[in-house]
């Protein structure tokens, strides 16, 4: 009650002295995406370009995937802009699987489902299953796909659509949740996804700023992809493919209309394990590669990489290790008034994030979006504030101090190790 007495008691100026830390760092970009969304996007529609006409290949990696690989092909000979034109060229890397993926696959390349079946006996990682895969590409476009990753029959000819313009040389579609319903887990990345990806990459997007085609549905030109070299070996290897055809000059697009649904961790563990990977490559790409990006006088430099850049580093590792600071300076200042200072935080939080929920709903295809999801707003905020933020902060502390994504078993230890050599 007293904590309560003392809130009413502050006025405007104090109120934000006290809640320095949300009202600089976290509400401005809280209240921005909102206002965007709400009343600019809708005045910015750009006219559908059509069907650029472009030939695509569609490289699919998997490592142990016999048990969905059907499905997947099955399901990709029903889009749109069909096979039956020569336009869709499937290729298939088994990259060193144990469960019979290579026999399935090429059964499924005598059954005409696919194109090109390519097994790696030992495995190397989905970066280098994809550039054995680009080595046998021949389209216009290389679409990279998780063979977990299923795709409205319209999805592949709506990706297509922004590389009619001849500067784009990457696009990243639209991903839900397909297995949102299975557990608490699942279905608070459903409203992830919904706020980070058919959200977050339209602003992004607007800006010109997007920083990732996202590994489990991005389609790429191929000239492009070529002339950076194809992946590196890395964590987080779609992100960083992204940053070097950003810094090779070429424009990155948002597809919204191009829809995928994948499958998410659906425990606990299972999802810690999955962000402390993602999360460390935000020390591995964005402060060590392409760190470059904040020099004004490399020869490639330019103003939107850089703050493309600075918007990751400011939101997901800035603001990621300044909280326990944070944290200390209202338990020094106010003890135990420092968690009643907390809670009224994470209430304000939750009234944005309600906000912006509202808004990326609107634009949802499915119009029970919003009132499925909505019960799970709150447990999805303090889900994101206590629990995978301090995820976050110990990824990135692993990676500063013990390089821990060179040990990661996402690649395999001898092609990291090479990767340390070189």
């Amino acid at each position: 009650m007293e904590s309560l007495v003392f809130l009413r008691s502050l006025d405007g100026y104090s109120l934000i002295l006290l809640f320095w830390f949300a009202v600089l760092l976290e509400i401005p970009r809280y209240l921005v995406g909102a206002v965007l969304l709400a009343v600019v996007l809708p005045w910015r529609r750009t006219p559908d370009a059509g069907d650029p006409g472009y030939s695509v290949s569609i490289v699919l990696v998997g490592h142990n995937e016999a048990g969905g690989l059907r499905q997947c092909v099955t399901a990709l000979a029903e889009q749109s802009i069909g096979r039956s034109r020569g336009r869709m060229q499937i290729i298939v890397v088994d990259d060193g699987s144990t469960d019979g993926m290579d026999q399935l696959m090429r059964r499924l390349r005598d059954e005409g489902l696919i194109d090109t079946a390519l097994h790696a006996a030992q495995r190397g990682g989905k970066s280098a299953g994809v550039n054995l895969g680009l080595g046998f590409a021949s389209g216009d476009i290389v679409l990279i796909c998780d063979i977990d990753t299923s795709l409205d029959r319209d999805a592949i000819a709506a990706i297509l659509a922004p590389f009619a313009d001849p500067s784009v040389g990457g696009v990243c579609g639209d991903l839900g949740v397909r297995n949102g319903r299975a557990s608490l887990i699942s279905r608070q990345q459903e409203i992830e996804y919904l706020l980070t990806i058919s959200f977050g990459r339209r602003i992004e997007d607007m800006f010109g700023s997007l920083s990732i085609v996202s590994g489990a549905f991005g389609a790429f030109r191929r000239v492009a992809v070529e002339g950076v070299g194809g992946q590196d070996a890395a964590v987080g290897e779609d992100a960083e493919l992204t940053m070097k055809l950003r810094r090779a000059g070429w424009r990155i697009r948002f597809a919204p209309d191009a829809r995928a649904l994948t499958e998410v961790p659906e425990t606990v563990t299972r999802l810690i394990n999955q962000r402390l990977r993602w999360d460390r490559g935000l020390i591995t790409i964005w402060m060590r590669k392409f760190r470059g990006n904040f020099n004004p006088r490399m020869a490639n430099f330019r103003l939107i990489d850089m703050l493309a850049l600075l918007d990751v580093m400011v939101f997901q590792v800035v603001l990621t290790i300044a909280f326990p600071f944070y944290f200390g300076w209202l338990w020094y200042n106010f003890s135990a008034f420092a968690f009643t200072i907390l809670g009224a935080t994470l209430i304000g939080y939750l009234l944005f994030t309600t906000l912006n929920f509202f808004i990326a709903a609107s634009f949802s295809r499915d119009p029970f979006t919003g009132p499925r999801l909505l019960p799970y707003v709150p447990l999805y905020m303090a889900t994101q504030m206590l629990v995978m933020r301090p995820v976050r902060l110990v990824a990135l502390l692993q990676e500063l101090i013990f390089r821990t994504s060179y040990t990661d078993p996402y690649v395999p230890a001898r092609v990291m190790a090479q990767v340390e050599r070189e």
